[in-house]
């Protein structure tokens, strides 16, 4: 069980919660909003991510990326404690349930949130099986629309029954830090994917294009949220995302100095405070 349970990855589902509340929040900034279609499409985001997640954990040992040394962020295949026809059957039956859960939010909310529901099942099922984009270089721009953009704009639109420029205005910062999360993995596995004969972002553009890539990626969430907030695209009280700037400074200038064993899990916790504080003060600017 503990294997189970170590394969889903489950510490890493904030990636996936924090745009679904922000879209949601806004919503509520908008006066639109819904506990139950709040709880759909978090739980069919949580299950399309775990497909994600076991998919990938299957595609990566088929390739040859996940090995003994260094080991892997889910180590359940390379040690034999899981089959991977298992995981793979696993990945598949969950993928099925996200997809299901997104229909029924299709029928409760508008039959055109089925655009969205398509590319949430699609990008978690050709990530590293089907297409396998992760391996053409496309994982890093995929994670971003995906589970940034799109993700957002699902949410919101549930919740609005309408597209809404302040959705794409607040997935973008989301998008780039959801991105940094993958790029700090891929700056650091950069050795094991080259022998494993894949691309990634990081081997695509070199060590050096890869670092600052990463810097840039920490950078644009807040001029973005500057920018709009300046123009008033977006509530002033959406600056409060700008009091993680400290932390993202602290993990840009550890990359740029070749520090990339601790980039994933910096990004992710600099990620959801982001997203904490976005979705914060959504609500405070409806408040007050």
């Amino acid at each position: 069980m503990s294997a189970w349970i170590g394969v889903l990855r489950l510490w890493s589902l904030t990636a996936s919660t924090v745009p679904v509340t922000a879209g949601a929040a806004l919503a509520a900034y908008e006066e639109t909003f819904s506990w139950s279609l709040l709880l759909l499409c978090l739980l069919s985001g949580w299950l399309l991510q775990i497909a994600a997640n076991l998919l990938n954990t299957y595609g990566d040992f088929r390739s040859g990326v996940d090995t003994a040394d260094p080991p892997p962020t889910a180590p359940q295949l390379v040690n034999g404690a899981l089959r991977p026809c298992a995981v793979r059957r696993a990945g598949l039956i969950v993928l099925a349930l996200g997809a299901a859960v997104g229909l029924v939010a299709v029928a409760v909310s508008d039959v055109r949130l089925l655009f969205f529901a398509a590319a949430g099942v699609a990008g978690a099922g050709f990530y590293t099986t089907g297409l396998r984009l992760k391996y053409a270089g496309l994982g890093l721009p995929l994670v971003m629309l995906v589970m940034g953009v799109l993700m957002v704009m699902a949410s919101h639109f549930a919740q609005a029954r309408v597209l809404s420029p302040a959705a794409v205005w607040i997935s973008l910062p989301i998008a780039c830090l959801v991105g940094a999360i993958l790029h700090g993995n891929d700056l650091r596995d950069m050795a094991g994917d080259s022998r494993a004969g894949i691309r990634t972002s990081s081997l695509l553009i070199g060590p050096r294009g890869g670092r600052w890539l990463f810097v840039a990626l920490h950078t644009l969430p807040y001029l973005l949220l500057a920018g709009c907030a300046v123009t008033q695209r977006l509530p002033l009280w959406t600056l409060l995302p700008l009091l993680a700037l400290p932390l993202s400074v602290a993990v840009a200038r550890d990359c740029l100095r070749g520090e990339t064993h601790s980039l994933e899990g910096r990004s992710a916790g600099i990620h959801f405070l982001f997203g904490v504080l976005l979705t914060l003060g959504l609500i405070l600017a409806h408040v007050f």
